[in-house]
């Protein structure tokens, strides 16, 4: 198995969120801590205890490694090319000798390392762009679970700027027994908000970014002609002015138009067109889809990081993948300004209460808030009902902080 050690040497703040050294700046500014003992580990050798002077919080530098609260140090780097170049959880699994759920659980952590460069991302960036925002259909364990997973993305460099997941109610031709399979599912659970609620978020979440921009130039939104798309900016109230205003316009655009560098919606299908090539579940018709809406949430997270900060905006022939301009860089991120949490992506631990924006989509994934759609057996009409998902009260408090 690959491993790479993580060591952290010295504690980088308090892990108490009321006390006043749980922010870097301050713990940085002073010696907030002092030794507190050592204790041995079977996988790691002697690990350093400190204690914090403030409020008596006690931590180890394994507080702040991406491996807290494990016994081996996988290599992470080794598991995201990997898994951005297609392969599923359990093959990933085999090559390294250890089971499904324990590179289930290293994704998760990556997950929020990921959330953490796009918030400060956002925080730092001046939108310079139009935008274009659209949905990509895919599925959920069960193509009676399909779901439209929404994305803003920039048009002119496909970087994507935030997503949300809806799922939905099986819609479409169906045979007689797949409409009695569905009407024996909506008896049991039906999905619990729209497109129209989850592009209402996105665009909230993001409204600041487009709002300031309006405020230089006309900034445009091009979406497709659902009919979500109107009703989600009209929620917003302040996007709603500038609409008003003429500082925000809104093309709608035929789904059905030629999908060529011309169409306004070309950003939105080049970062569909990624999904499909790039993460096993979205596969056409493949048999590694997703299980569970969060863990399928966080695969797309660190989908969304290597897609806007590791992937060329134009792939040339150089046989160097490190050649060229990023996603990123195109749509205006300082490289200083993520730098410092690209070099920790795989080795060190954030946590949320250090995020910035406090952007609605960052926090359904980090916190696991997405509602799962139940097991359903239909074994001689009756219905056998379990859940294969973990709510936010069951997943390990240092997962979710």
């Amino acid at each position: 198995m690959h491993t790479t050690r993580t060591l952290v040497e010295l504690p980088e703040f308090c892990p108490n969120r009321a006390c006043r050294f749980h922010d870097r700046a301050q713990a940085a500014s002073e010696r907030w801590y002092t030794r507190f003992g050592r204790f041995p580990t079977a996988s790691r050798g002697f690990i350093q205890r400190f204690r914090c002077c403030a409020c008596g919080k006690t931590c180890s530098t394994q507080t702040f490694s991406v491996h807290y609260w494990t016994h081996s140090d996988y290599d992470l780097v080794w598991l995201v090319q990997h898994l951005y170049a297609c392969a599923g959880l359990r093959q990933l699994g085999r090559f390294t000798g250890v089971t499904y759920r324990v590179v289930q659980n290293r994704i998760r952590r990556l997950a929020r390392n990921a959330l953490a460069v796009m918030d400060e991302a956002l925080a730092e960036l001046e939108l310079s762009e139009h935008l274009a925002m659209d949905g990509f259909e895919s599925y959920t364990r069960s193509q009676y679970h399909p779901n439209n997973i929404t994305h803003l993305t920039g048009s002119d460099s496909e970087f994507i700027y935030g997503v949300v997941h809806t799922t939905l109610r099986r819609s479409g031709r169906m045979r007689a027994g797949q409409r009695l399979t569905r009407a024996l599912i909506d008896t049991v659970w039906y999905p619990p908000r729209g497109v129209r609620e989850d592009c209402t978020a996105l665009l909230a979440d993001l409204s600041g970014l487009i709002l300031a921009a309006s405020r230089r130039r006309t900034v445009e939104l091009a979406t497709d002609k659902h009919t979500a798309y109107p009703q989600a900016l009209s929620a917003v109230p302040s996007l709603a002015a500038a609409l008003r205003e003429g500082r925000v316009v809104h093309r709608r655009v035929s789904s059905r138009a030629a999908r060529t560098k011309n169409n306004p919606l070309f950003a939105a299908n080049y970062v569909d067109r990624q999904l499909r090539k790039n993460l096993a579940e979205h596969v056409r018709e493949t048999v590694r889809q997703g299980r569970e809406v969060n863990s399928q949430m966080e695969r797309m997270a660190v989908f969304t990081v290597l897609h806007n900060f590791l992937t060329p905006h134009r792939v040339s022939d150089r046989a160097a993948g490190h050649h060229g301009a990023r996603h990123a860089s195109v749509a205006g991120v300082s490289p200083q300004a993520v730098r410092w949490h690209l070099e920790r992506f795989a080795s060190r631990r954030h946590v949320w209460t250090h995020t910035r924006t406090g952007a609605e989509w960052i926090r359904r994934i980090w916190q696991h808030s997405y509602e799962n759609p139940p097991v359903i057996r239909l074994r001689r009409r009756h219905l056998d009902v379990h859940s294969v998902a973990l709510s936010p009260g069951a997943l390990p408090y240092h997962l979710l902080a």
